[in-house]
C-alpha cells in the first residue's frame, strides 16, 4: 500500500494543528518537521519527530494534541520521474490524523524514536550537544484516521489495520545526507552534502 510507502520513504512532513498563541489563537497552522518511522530496513509506520519545547508549534500541538501529518510523494523524485504535478492524484498524498504524543524518557518508545530519527537524520545527534538549551524531545503521532489520494476517483480511507499491515517497498528513499556542522552563538550552521 502506497500510504506506508509514503511514511517509509519520505523524510519530512507538514504537521498541521490549531494555533494557541495569543496572536494566532484558533487559527489553522502548519510546520515542516523531519520525520522517521524507523530505521531504513525496519519501517514501523509510526511517524516520529524530534523538536524543542522552545518551538511555538511544538507548544501549540502539545497543548491541543489534535493534529494531522501531511506527506506527498512529490517530496521524493518519484513524481518528477513520472512527470506528475504535485497535485496530480497519482502523485500520492497521505494525511495521518490523530493525537500528538510527547514521549517521556522512561518510555521504551523514546529509544525507538531516537534510533529512528538519528539514523535517518544523522545531524540530529549533534543538535542536543551543540544547542543543549533547546531540551530536544521526541514525539509521535498516534494515528486515528488515514486519508489517501493515490489515483483518480477520489480519496480513500484505509483502516488503521490495513495501514500497519502494509509492507513498504523503499523505492523512493533519498540518498542519506551528511553534514558539516558549526555553531556560532548557539545557532547551528549545517552545510549538507550528499554522497
Amino acid at each position: 500500500m502506497l500510504s506506508i510507502d509514503s511514511v517509509a520513504n519520505l523524510d519530512w512532513a507538514t504537521l498541521s494543528y490549531m494555533g494557541n498563541q495569543s496572536f494566532m489563537d484558533g487559527m489553522p497552522m502548519g510546520r515542516v518537521y523531519s520525520i522517521s518511522d524507523g530505521t531504513i530496513n525496519n519501517s514501523s509506520g509510526v511517524p516520529y519527530i524530534m523538536a524543542s519545547p522552545m518551538d511555538l508549534s511544538f507548544q501549540d500541538v502539545v497543548k491541543t494534541k489534535n493534529c494531522s501529518l501531511v506527506l506527498s510523494l512529490a517530496q521524493s523524485d518519484y513524481c518528477k520521474k513520472k512527470s506528475y504535478d504535485p497535485e496530480d492524484p497519482r502523485c500520492a498524498q497521505l494525511t495521518l490524523t490523530g493525537k500528538f504524543v510527547k514521549l517521556d524518557k522512561d518510555d521504551p518508545e523514546w529509544n525507538v524514536a531516537k534510533t529512528a530519527l538519528w539514523t535517518r537524520h544523522p545531524v540530529m545527534r549533534k543538535w542536543n550537544i551543540l544547542v543543549p538549551g533547546h531540551h530536544w524531545q521526541f514525539a509521535k503521532v498516534n494515528i486515528e484516521h488515514i486519508t489517501l489520494i493515490d489515483t483518480f476517483g477520489g480519496r480513500k480511507y484505509p483502516t488503521i489495520a490495513e495501514y500497519f499491515k502494509a509492507t513498504p517497498t523503499f523505492n523512493y528513499w533519498p540518498k542519506l545526507r551528511h553534514s558539516v556542522i558549526t555553531v556560532k552563538k548557539n545557532v547551528i550552521i549545517d552545510e549538507e552534502f550528499i554522497n
